[in-house]
C-alpha cells in the first residue's frame, strides 16, 4: 500500500499493519517519547502524515548510524 492509501487517521492496529509487528510490539513503540501518538481517553491515533514522518526519521537515523 502506498502512504496515501492509509486513512489521514491512524489506529495502532495500522500501525502495526505498517510495521509488520505484533500488536503488543505496536503498542510499546506507541508509548516511546518521539512517538506522534494522541490518546483521546483510551483511544490512541495517530496522523497519517506525522506517523511517516517519524517513520522516516527512524530510517535516517539508521542509515546516520552505519
Amino acid at each position: 500500500m502506498n502512504r496515501n492509501d492509509y486513512p489521514l487517521i491512524l489506529q495502532i492496529k495500522d500501525v502495526q499493519q505498517i510495521l509488520g509487528f505484533s500488536k503488543s510490539t505496536a503498542y510499546e513503540i506507541a508509548k516511546t517519547p518521539d512517538f506522534p501518538l494522541i490518546q483521546i481517553n483510551k483511544r490512541k491515533i495517530v496522523y497519517r502524515d506525522e506517523f511517516f514522518s517519524w517513520l522516516d526519521s527512524k530510517k535516517e537515523q539508521a542509515v546516520a548510524f552505519n
